[in-house]
């Protein structure tokens, strides 16, 4: 089993809410809180890993923030042909003005383990992918990959994926599955969340006709999600999973264009984090 004996960090993904997420890894980094063994990501939230792990406070909350106030990034025009939200424009800012430490990032990895959660295109199936040096980029382009809100899919090593959590929400059941008896799982899906009966997922996934397998996973997001969530909150013997979840609705959401709304979620963050900081130095 990949996890066993590992304490884990698992992050939720979900777009600009993970500013939420990147508050509290920023909290867990200025209080020096980082004793994980292993870390597990979908989409935003390898995003978000990827900075943690490069020790870069606040940047990947500034890279929200520009990506939000440029037009270049979100392009209600393209949602049918390039897509909504343009990622390669992610890569080249995050490469110019948001620089990635890829080397710091990989020195902390040693003795640790990393995942990226995505979906291979080709069947549809959940891959926890573990990112080199050579591939850590496309990894982290590939697990933000949507079809309508991104390009639909990214190339890596001749294989075309797309975001993990179409397949895999919050991956907290594999985690169990391969050891990790000691998780900290850090959502940005509020607590009480139900599927609604209007769902954007479910309508878009109708546009997509040249992949059953990625229009089928997309129909049934929300209730893969609740089921996540249902696992995580379930009494599991010998195993303990720790969340940090926002009470209430974020006031972010997957394309997201108010900076005002960034800054908020990130700030609820990163009292959240402070807070479970405290309680887990003083009630051990």
């Amino acid at each position: 089993m990949l996890l066993q004996g590992k304490r884990t960090l698992v992050l939720e993904g979900g777009g600009f809410k993970t500013s939420f997420s990147t508050g509290v890894l920023d909290a867990f980094r200025i209080t020096e809180f980082d004793d994980f063994d292993a870390y597990v990501g979908v989409s935003g939230g390898a995003l978000a890993l990827s900075y943690f792990l490069s020790h870069q406070f606040g940047v990947y909350y500034k890279s929200m923030t520009a990506l939000c106030k440029d037009p270049r990034f979100i392009q209600f025009s393209k949602a049918f042909t390039d897509g909504l939200m343009n990622l390669d424009f992610f890569l080249e800012l995050a490469e110019k003005d948001f620089a990635f430490d890829l080397d710091t990032a990989i020195l902390q990895l040693e003795n640790k383990e990393f995942y990226m959660v995505l979906t291979q295109c080709e069947d549809g199936k959940t891959v926890y992918f573990q990112p080199t040096k050579e591939t850590w980029m496309d990894a982290t382009i590939a697990t933000s990959t949507v079809p309508l809100l991104t390009k639909g899919k990214h190339i890596i090593g001749g294989v075309p994926y797309a975001d993990g959590g179409i397949t895999d929400p919050i991956p907290i059941k594999w985690v169990v599955e391969q050891g990790a008896t000691d998780i900290v799982l850090i959502r940005t899906t509020q607590q009480g969340f139900k599927p609604s009966v209007f769902r954007p997922d479910f309508i878009a996934a109708q546009f997509i006709r040249d992949n059953e397998h990625i229009k089928h996973a997309i129909e049934h997001y929300q209730h893969k999600l609740k089921d996540s969530i249902d696992y995580a909150d379930q009494f599991i013997d010998g195993i303990t999973i720790k969340q940090i979840v926002p009470e209430i609705p974020l006031k972010t959401n997957i394309f997201t264009n108010s900076v005002q709304s960034i800054l908020s979620d990130y700030r609820y963050g990163l009292e959240a984090g402070l807070n479970f900081v405290f309680e887990q130095r003083n009630y051990r």
